[in-house]
């Protein structure tokens, strides 16, 4: 499946305030984010997408929207 990464942050509360910020900043977004934990870190993974392209797109609009962009993550 492919993902988004949003965000890798060491403690869960940072996580899911930024998870609120994103959903806040970006209204048309209607795809879940979902935090988990991995090597130490809480992980926003925005997904999953069925292609990398629709991936791609989603991210290039986040960027576009909120200048940085999300890292893509196969898992």
């Amino acid at each position: 499946m492919f993902y988004l990464q949003l965000g890798a942050f060491s403690a869960r509360d940072s996580a899911e305030e930024f998870r609120a910020r994103i959903y806040r900043e970006l209204g048309w977004l209607s795809d879940a984010i979902h935090v988990f934990a991995a090597d130490g870190l809480y992980k926003l993974h925005l997904g999953p997408y069925r292609s990398a392209d629709q991936a791609r797109s989603v991210a290039q609009r986040i960027e576009g929207e909120l200048n940085f962009r999300p890292v893509f993550v196969v898992r």
